[in-house]
């Protein structure tokens, strides 16, 4: 059988190709790790923004803020500057991106109700993992993980004219479900 890490598919395919040089460059420079989070934040938020005016331009956007928020943690790494506070304002970050960019697809297409529950399934997926690593295991199990859905989002925004965006709402949907169910019942096995 295939054994796929679906957790950081896309981070360790793409984005980490991209970022690592990047992070290398700017560890001579003494950038924060934190700076380029909170850029990466920014980023992320103005690509929630950008949905309503220019949806390619909201992808490209996406993109870069994927890129960026590699390079905040290669860049603590090749500096030697990881920190407990870095890892939270990442994690936090990602979330508040997470549901900007759910929030400005269901707004944008009007699909509210479909967007609830990806929105939903999208942090329960999150607080599963949470929840796991706060009784001391790690669960990084499911399809669904942030890479996945950060393409799922990315796929139907580009393919919207198409019904990429209803489409991309109910994968969001039920990979999200699968995954946490997946994540509850990895915990609950490991936790006796």
């Amino acid at each position: 059988m295939l054994n796929i890490n679906w957790e950081y598919l896309l981070t360790n395919l793409v984005y980490r190709r991209i970022s690592v040089p990047i992070a290398k460059r700017m560890s001579k420079r003494q950038i924060s790790p934190n700076f380029v989070t909170i850029l990466a934040f920014i980023v992320g938020l103005t690509s929630a923004i950008t949905i309503f005016y220019n949806i390619v331009l909201s992808v490209v956007l996406i993109f870069i803020s994927q890129i960026l928020d590699c390079v905040d943690g290669d860049l603590a790494r090749i500096s030697g500057k990881t920190s407990a506070r870095g890892a939270y304002l990442d994690r936090l970050f990602d979330r508040f991106v997470d549901f900007a960019l759910i929030f400005s697809i269901s707004a944008y297409s009007k699909l509210w109700i479909e967007g609830f529950f990806a929105l939903f399934a999208t942090l329960s997926v999150s607080m599963a993992r949470l929840m796991a690593e706060k009784e001391g295991l790690t669960c990084k199990v499911g399809i669904a993980g942030r890479d996945t859905r950060i393409l799922i989002i990315m796929l139907g925004l580009l393919f919207s004219n198409f019904g990429g965006i209803l489409l991309s709402l109910w994968l969001l949907i039920i990979l999200g479900f699968i995954t946490t169910i997946q994540r509850i019942a990895v915990t609950l096995r490991n936790l006796d």
